[in-house]
């Protein structure tokens, strides 16, 4: 073959090669949305979605269901990241920011609403969250309250009808039966430590200070509620026995030992309607705010300040 016509084909073949490594990285790169100067790349957006794929696609599906479920992922996450983008240039605007302190407050009042510590990694673990995760949740979540409060706030109006409302429907369902308030103290698989934490209870130690003093053999289940089929037969039978404010002795269930007091038993009640007002108010306010916030975001994306490529 000809030289000329030889070096010819390499010069072609080498054009078609970069052209599409130049096309295939256009397509990885390609830019899926737009917010103000902000803007999202396909390959981040895959990367922020890696962790819903690998827990939600399973490998046995059918190719069609898979992308499926992946585009569904995408547009939930990309929606997401519109949102958080919006809420971060508009609190620009106002010079709002949300300080670490601020950040970690609201964790603890968190974590103590979720019922502590190993509660809360529980409910980090079925959102799949990491801890870094969550508290970025969290900045934005504190940011768009406060923009909700500069901006919108005198425009969502949570009127009494509607807290009477979500008051019954709280209350409807709710569980009346007998129950039972204690506090449980887990000694696993040691008798006379049991016997020794049962005495030093009876001189006055708290549940608290005894589980601080052994961590590593003492687990503290505080203030839980129970409802009798909920609890072992053998824990029923002490409890018929107790005064508020009383306790077992050791338990023995297993391979541990029960120490239980008892807070309070009996029928249940709904909260009154004013007990519950407060926290009717934050979750009716909050779907209002967020409907709003869906509604001036989809407005912007009219006006062009937002464009979407997916």
């Amino acid at each position: 073959m000809n030289k000329k016509v030889v070096f010819l084909l390499v010069a072609i073949f080498c054009l078609w090669i970069l052209s599409f490594s130049a096309f295939a990285s256009q397509v990885v790169d390609k830019i899926v949305a737009v917010v103000g100067d902000k803007f999202l790349t396909l390959y981040e957006l895959n990367e922020m979605c890696k962790p819903y794929f690998e827990k939600f696609i399973n490998p046995d599906l059918p190719e069609e269901e898979k992308e499926r479920i992946k585009k569904d992922i995408q547009q939930k996450i990309l929606r997401t990241w519109i949102e958080e983008s919006v809420l971060e240039i508009e609190a620009k605007k106002y010079g709002l920011t949300v300080s670490d302190a601020e950040i970690e407050n609201y964790l603890k009042a968190e974590i103590n609403l979720l019922g502590g510590e190993e509660k809360f990694k529980d409910f980090l673990k079925s959102q799949g969250l990491t801890f870094k995760e969550y508290k970025k949740k969290l900045k934005n979540k504190l940011l768009k309250i406060k923009l909700v409060q500069i901006q919108i706030h005198q425009k969502v109006l949570v009127t009494q009808e509607e807290l009477k409302k979500a008051y019954q429907e709280a209350i409807k369902h709710y569980d009346k039966s007998y129950k039972y308030w204690i506090s449980v103290l887990i000694i696993k698989e040691d008798k006379l430590l049991s016997e020794a934490i049962f005495q030093e209870i009876l001189k006055g130690k708290s549940f608290e200070e005894i589980y601080k003093s052994n961590p590593q053999q003492v687990q503290l289940i505080k203030e839980e509620v129970f409802k009798k089929n909920e609890l072992a037969p053998e824990i029923l039978k002490k409890l018929k026995n107790l005064k508020p404010g009383e306790i077992t002795e050791p338990i023995k269930i297993g391979n541990s030992y029960y120490i239980i007091k008892l807070i309070k038993a009996g029928f249940d009640r709904p909260p009154s309607f004013e007990k519950m007002k407060p926290q009717l108010y934050k979750v009716l306010f909050e779907k209002k705010a967020q409907k709003f916030i869906e509604n001036w975001i989809k407005e912007l994306e009219d006006k062009r300040y937002i464009k979407i490529y997916l």
